[in-house]
């Protein structure tokens, strides 16, 4: 019998499509063809051989120190780079953006380019083709295998960048950049590749070693300058990529650069086998920086000796009971019975006498009963206010700190930060930086207090003695009572120093119930000029009380200040979602009450290296009922 023929399946075409149709392969063809062409493309956006040189960066970054990171130079091609530069600064719109953690000039996200008017997009073609480039298929290989991830990590649809124009007195503070999906963090520095870029112009990534589980140093371990043509990347670890954009300081000097990272990859992205949960590739149990700065971790309250608030009542003096959130029923309306003698004779070596006077005390309960915060200007007595400003700037000029109040010199170039300056004898260093950064006068008073001509030594005594002996004290209490009708049952205090170009707090919220601020400020503002800088809060230095912002839970975005009181720092901002309440401007010899309701954040603006000199406080919060 003749064999028969297997009859032909209509729905299978040979592998080379040449059972298709002559249209739908000439679609074929034209596609692939398009491919190709888009894949030689995003190629040759790199400089020559890029692509091929993962393994040798994939070494430097595994042992990149205090995490794994690398900076690689001449990443595109030059010319290519220019007209993205050009592009960027001609015709990419960059919004002034600033909060507690960062002040930066910054475009909206780049990912959306593809959604621009066709005349608008093509104004960008160059900044299109980069774009695409890094996210394309070749680079983000490059990524994972420098990174040591696996093969499909990166997700091929999410992008995620825009582009960031660093002025003078510009930064971005600690933080980890955990948020959502992040993968890898990336810079692509966009400088000046006609005047090269260098450490004194400031703007530097610094990278923070972990001291213990979740928490940075205060100082970075590793500084890299921005470089024209240099990328610097390294993986997002909750608690662990710890890294700030120091402070740029060159006046007339911008740092361009793209700040973008790569994330996992999206449900949405077609299955990877090789790919298991992202949680397997992030290294677990340490709070990201974010999630650590929602809740107030600061030190605790210690409970004050019971008073009687009415002077005419024997008072309780029970140290073996913490006080109470009751009120005695003898305690009712006493803010009209004046300060006793006694108490008189506590606060007059301190206070300014104005201050003491019944009249004066009942008129500023009135304006703070209406406003819920008061600031006291020459808050000490004279004679105590000159000696402690005489012994700060004679401190602020011995560490490097100290700027002259002539107009030439405030606009020159300030230095790189100094980290060490200022930490010596009983002024110690205080900072996980990711919460905050300064140096804080220390508990007990140790064999460097008040030596002759140390000038820092004698101030720590003298500020030791507003902290330790006026604050917790039932007369310096009482005078708060009768200020405010509120009654401080607990305190937790700091005598601190902000160096200019290095130190902050960010926003951490208010306990649960509330608090009672008294910070007694401490500048350099004698003439008008110094004044002005102060006021205009340009160098920061001022406290800001701000509603929470629930709604975004970025790290470096996450708390729009608003507008400030300004002209002299004092008054309600705007209130709106997540706005300033209140802006407080740094002020010498100024006392400012502020009671904070629960949830409202708090923080000191990082103090820009052109301020005057340092801004130095004792701050207390008091828990009251």
């Amino acid at each position: 019998m003749a064999p028969t023929s297997t009859p032909a399946n209509p729905d299978v075409v040979p592998a080379d499509g040449s059972g298709l149709p002559a249209a739908k392969r000439l679609k074929q063809a034209a596609e692939v063809a398009d491919d190709n062409l888009a894949a030689a493309s995003r190629a040759s956006a790199f400089s020559p051989g890029l692509l091929d040189s993962a393994a040798s960066y994939a070494a430097a970054y595994a042992t990149g120190k205090p995490y794994p990171h690398v900076a690689v130079p001449r990443l595109f091609d030059d010319a290519l780079l220019r007209a993205v530069r050009a592009e960027c600064l001609g015709a990419i719109h960059s919004t002034h953006k600033e909060t507690d953690i960062y002040r930066v000039f910054q475009s909206g996200d780049m990912a959306n380019l593809d959604g621009l008017p066709g005349a608008e997009r093509a104004r960008l073609r160059t900044l299109n083709r980069l774009r695409d480039a890094v996210y394309g298929p070749e680079f983000r290989a490059f990524v994972e295998v420098v990174c040591h991830l696996r093969p499909g990590t990166i997700s091929p649809s999410k992008h995620d960048m825009s582009f960031n124009i660093y002025r003078d007195g510009c930064h971005l503070l600690c933080h980890d950049d955990v948020i959502g999906s992040r993968c890898v963090s990336f810079i692509i520095y966009l400088t000046d590749p006609d005047a090269p870029w260098t450490l004194e112009d400031g703007g530097a990534l610094e990278l923070f070693p972990v001291v213990s589980k979740g928490v940075p140093s205060g100082t970075p371990d590793v500084i890299i300058p921005p470089a024209w043509n240099q990328i610097a990347f390294f993986g997002v670890l909750p608690g662990f990529s710890f890294h700030a954009v120091s402070e740029v300081l060159s006046k007339g000097r911008d740092r361009l650069s793209i700040q973008g990272w790569f994330h996992y990859r999206q449900p949405e992205d077609a299955p990877c086998e090789s790919v298991p949960d992202r949680q397997e590739d992030v290294q677990a149990g340490a709070p990201a920086s974010l999630e650590q700065l929602t809740s107030d971790e600061g030190l605790p309250f210690e409970p004050l000796t019971s008073i009687s608030f009415n002077p005419g009542v024997e008072p309780v003096l029970d140290t073996a009971n913490p006080p109470t959130n009751e009120k005695e029923d003898d305690e009712d309306d006493l803010d009209d019975v004046p300060l006793t003698s006694e108490e008189l004779e506590e606060l007059r070596p301190f206070i300014n006498p104005d201050y003491l006077d019944p009249t004066t005390i009942m008129r500023a309960n009135q304006r703070f009963v209406e406003e819920s915060s008061i600031q006291l200007t020459n808050f000490l007595r004279p004679d105590l206010a000159a000696e402690l400003l005489g012994l700060l700037n004679e401190a602020d000029r011995s560490d490097g700190l100290y700027r002259r109040d002539d107009e030439a010199n405030l606009l020159n170039r300030p230095p790189p930060p100094n980290y060490g300056a200022g930490i010596r004898g009983d002024w110690v260093p205080s900072g996980a930086a990711h919460k905050h950064r300064f140096v804080q006068l220390s508990e007990t008073s140790g064999t460097a207090a008040a030596s002759d001509g140390d000038s820092l030594a004698t101030a720590g005594a003298r500020l030791r003695a507003l902290r330790d002996t006026l604050l917790p004290s039932g007369a310096f209490r009482r005078f708060l009572y009768l200020l405010t009708s509120l009654r401080p049952i607990a305190l937790r205090r700091a005598a601190r120093r902000f160096r200019p170009g290095m130190d902050y707090t960010l926003a951490t919220a208010t306990p649960a119930s509330g608090v009672l601020d008294a910070t007694l400020c401490l500048v350099r503002d004698a003439s008008p000029a110094l004044r002005a800088v102060w006021e205009s809060e340009d160098v920061g230095g001022f406290e800001c009380f701000m509603a929470p912002d629930d709604g975004n839970d970025d790290p470096a975005q996450y708390r729009a200040a608003g507008s400030g009181g300004g002209g002299g720092g004092y008054g309600a901002a705007n209130v709106g979602d997540g706005g300033a309440l209140l802006n407080v401007a740094a002020a010498n010899n100024s006392l400012s009450i502020v009671m904070r309701d629960p949830g409202v954040l708090k923080f000191v603006k990082y103090v820009g290296a052109a301020a005057p000199g340092s801004r130095w406080d004792v701050a207390a919060e008091y828990l009251f009922v």
